[in-house]
């Protein structure tokens, strides 16, 4: 089934313009689901989003893709740094985006699904626990506890 359009989008989230892409559900399906992806820790949307935007796409499901606050073609909140890393930033921004996916008319607003991978997977799984919008969560990796994660991987032991 080939993708159909996909539409370059901004929203403001937290007083930043988050930019994106949007793939609406094939023609013929009106109003549906929407799937909102995001990727971890300092990604941007062309790593790996589309693709799996395309298949849920084919599936039938309108997806919204973002990059996070100062990542890739979004701004950053002011004060903060390009590339920064704030999870509570990025949650919050993650409902923002729920929030725009609402908004357009190709999307059923109470069938509201999260994708995340990595970091974002956490965020997913958070997102999804506080707010009630969210009807599906699928997390790919998901970075749960960071220091535990840390802990585990590290080769060499910390000097104090």
């Amino acid at each position: 089934m080939p993708v159909e359009a996909v539409e370059d989008v901004e929203f403001t989230a937290q007083g930043a313009t988050l930019r994106g892409w949007f793939y609406p559900p094939p023609e013929g399906h009106g109003a549906g689901p929407c799937v909102v992806l995001q990727t971890g820790f300092s990604g941007v949307k062309e790593m790996a989003t589309p693709d799996y935007a395309e298949v849920l796409q084919a599936a039938g499901l309108a997806c919204l893709v973002y990059d996070h606050p100062g990542f890739g073609a979004s701004d950053a909140l002011t004060p903060t740094p390009r590339q920064e890393i704030d999870p509570w930033q990025q949650v919050r921004c993650i409902q923002d985006a729920i929030s725009y996916a609402q908004s357009r008319p190709e999307v059923d607003a109470d069938r509201i699904g999260l994708w995340g991978t990595s970091f974002a997977g956490g965020h997913a799984i958070v997102v999804a626990a506080s707010d009630r919008r969210v009807k599906a969560v699928v997390t790919q990796l998901p970075l749960i506890s960071g220091s535990r994660t840390f802990d585990d991987v590290r080769r060499v032991p910390l000097v104090d």
